[in-house]
């Protein structure tokens, strides 16, 4: 204590006060970990359980400053769940405004952080519980409903528009579009050469899908425009393409030329154009790829061009050795071999990306590339994913990829894929393929994965804003077709249904699967009759992948079930359970003619069978609301807590 004169005061340069402290950092300007600290010095508010009662003035003054640092502490949580939310940081925001809603249930700010913050990490069925509380509160304490501005939260909460964050790389509806098509050849039929050229391509997307504010129309849907003969005006509208590079090559295995142009298609002009001569046998087509892509980047995107080595250093990676050029090019063909989509062809594409490995141990991209293709390997159903035989190596091999490098994307993807599989982690997942789409936004593989992650948990709204994403930048892609499909017929969108069907199978003539998901169209309208005509038409002996025989199956099962067939629906549950192969299960389409039968406890122990092997066809219960009629069981409900699924609610 000092004194002046009269004058009695605390001398505070030797005094430690933690109030002090807190309001020193609060003038601070505190970043996260300084309001963390000042928070940590709160112990239930100003001279708790202290009072004077024999001094007025001095609980006047008590009351006063327990208001103010009240006040103050309350918005520092605010301040520091805001923070935590732009950083990502959903766990430790979702703690923090909680904290701010204990100090005062009655304020409707901090109900409505919860809910944002439950929304923001996939939990829409918690932040509506939330909503209701909030409601109930504000009824019961002061007889009024909710502001305005918590029923607009609730309602982007229920159509998915809260996700703004997460959906962010769709958020620049601006971003013009580049479809590169494959180069017109000259004379050129050496098979070494055209495979050569093929890499180029691939290198070629690969350098422009990590230019910002840049949409890559895939590579899939453009080779569909190769030696077609359409004009470019018209594959510029087909495409919806702002920009198309296009050319010609000509030459051999010894020297070749490749001339790339660069057109804008509003107005049609030329606007780049580079040649490169080079050797198919010796020279990198990764180097070749971005010789060409530096001269029409230069043109195309001055100012936000990827950070990319310029040609002189491109040139030094070529001369590090015949290792390094091996390398590329057994990566660039795996991949290229990834987009005929066949079994047969992942397996090669293994083989590539292992033997790129071989060579070269620290390579994280071909690491990764092995659990692409096993995981491509693993994706032939009707649904995503198909089986699991396959996720366990694939996990493995992207683990290793990240331990070389923490940021290498198709990895990210493959292990958000496996969160899914194995732990039902979707918020993993989805922090998984967030990180990988910063890396790479124009992945249309992991938007795809994302979308499907959508439906699993009940966000249909934004899956389908996923789904038409994917689809402007893969139109044909097969895979996107099966999440419109499925897209569709939760909405009750049956005409746009049976278009997708038809659609796909102008592209993809597989017969019966046509027929097939026209049944299941039918069925699902509850047009019993027409599903059967459909499925008469189909040869039962005619041989076809096992998870379309699984769609066949179930389909004229469950109509023997509705039509009263009761002993040929069982005869088919006993064709189901004796074809079973390798990961790709029957379980679900059991499950499904046990509904048709009304016999609703043996649908739900099929069920619990596949939640125990982990079997991927429990996507439909997020899709088919065939199975809508098991949501009323108390089994149900524990199902879809375990494993966080949300069974489709029409």
């Amino acid at each position: 204590m000092q004194s002046e004169g009269d004058v009695l005061y605390l001398d505070t340069t030797h005094v430690s006060c933690d109030l002090l402290f807190f309001r020193n950092i609060l003038e601070s300007g505190p970043d996260l970990s300084a309001m963390r600290e000042a928070a940590g010095l709160w112990k239930g508010g100003f001279l708790k359980g202290f009072s004077i009662s024999a001094s007025p003035r001095f609980s006047a003054w008590q009351i006063q400053e327990e208001q103010s640092v009240f006040y103050e502490y309350k918005q520092l949580l605010r301040s520091m769940y805001e923070t935590e939310i732009k950083n990502g940081d959903y766990l430790s925001a979702l703690g923090h405004a909680r904290a701010y809603l204990h100090l005062d249930t009655f304020d409707e700010e901090g109900h409505r952080a919860v809910m944002y913050i439950h929304a923001l990490r996939g939990e829409r069925k918690l932040a509506l519980q939330q909503y209701d509380t909030c409601r109930t509160i504000m009824w019961d304490e002061f007889e009024t409903e909710v502001d305005d501005e918590t029923l607009a939260l609730v309602q982007r909460i229920k159509t998915g528009e809260i996700r703004k964050e997460r959906l962010s790389i769709m958020d620049n509806t601006h971003a013009p579009r580049l479809a590169i098509l494959p180069l017109y050849r000259v004379d050129i039929e050496n098979h070494e050469v055209l495979l050569f050229l093929n890499m180029v391509m691939e290198a070629l997307e690969d350098y422009f899908a990590v230019v910002p504010h840049l949409r890559i129309i895939s590579r899939t849907s453009t080779l569909a425009y190769k030696d077609s003969g359409k004009r470019l005006s018209l594959i510029a509208a087909e495409l919806q393409a702002d920009y198309i590079i296009e050319g010609f090559c000509r030459g051999d295995e010894t020297s070749l030329m490749i001339e790339a142009r660069l057109l804008q298609t509003k107005p049609d002009e030329v606007t780049a154009i580079k040649t490169i001569t080079l050797s198919p046998h010796t020279d990198n087509p990764a180097v070749a790829a971005r010789y060409i892509g530096d001269a029409i980047n230069m043109h195309f995107s001055p100012t936000t061009g990827p950070e990319i080595p310029k040609t002189e250093q491109g040139r030094k990676n070529q001369n590090t050795g015949h290792v390094s050029t091996f390398n590329s090019k057994l990566k660039l063909q795996a991949k290229h071999l990834l987009r005929i989509d066949e079994e047969g062809v992942c397996l090669k594409a293994v083989a590539l990306f292992s033997e790129a490995v071989r060579l070269d141990p620290s390579d994280a991209e071909a690491w990764a590339g092995i659990g692409s293709a096993l995981l491509a390997y693993s994706d032939k159903g009707i649904c995503f994913p198909n089986r699991t035989d396959k996720l366990q190596e694939a996990e493995k091999v992207a683990r290793k990829a990240l331990e070389i490098d923490e940021e290498e994307p198709t990895a990210l993807t493959i292990l958000g894929n496996i969160a899914v599989q194995k732990d039902w982690d979707f918020d993993r997942a989805e922090e998984l393929f967030q990180k990988s789409l910063q890396l790479r936004p124009n992945n249309t593989r992991t938007l795809r994965d994302y979308a499907e992650l959508c439906i699993m948990t009940g966000r249909y709204e934004e899956a389908r804003r996923f789904s038409e994403y994917v689809n402007a930048l893969d139109p044909v892609n097969h895979h996107n077709f099966k999440i419109r499909f499925w897209l569709h017929l939760v909405f009750h969108e049956f005409q746009k249904a049976e278009e997708v069907v038809r659609q796909h199978f102008i592209l993809y003539p597989d017969p019966p699967l046509d027929q097939i998901l026209h049944a299941h169209i039918h069925m699902i309208r509850g047009n019993i009759d027409a599903a059967m005509r459909c499925f008469a038409d189909i040869d039962p002996n005619k041989e076809m992948p096992l998870s379309w025989n699984h769609a066949f199956l179930v389909g004229i099962g469950y109509c023997y079930a509705m039509k009263g067939r009761t002993d040929e629906a069982y005869t088919v549950i006993e064709q189901l359970q004796q074809s079973k192969s390798g990961a790709v299960y029957p379980y679900i389409p059991i499950s499904q003619i046990f509904i048709g039968l009304g016999e609703y406890e043996s649908a739900l122990d099929w069920v619990e069978i596949a939640v125990e092997a982990h079997d991927p066809g429990l996507f439909f219960l997020a899709v088919n609301p065939l199975f809508h009629p098991l949501e009323k069981y108390a089994r149900m409900e524990k199902i879809l807590q375990k494993t966080k699924l949300v069974l489709v609610n029409l």
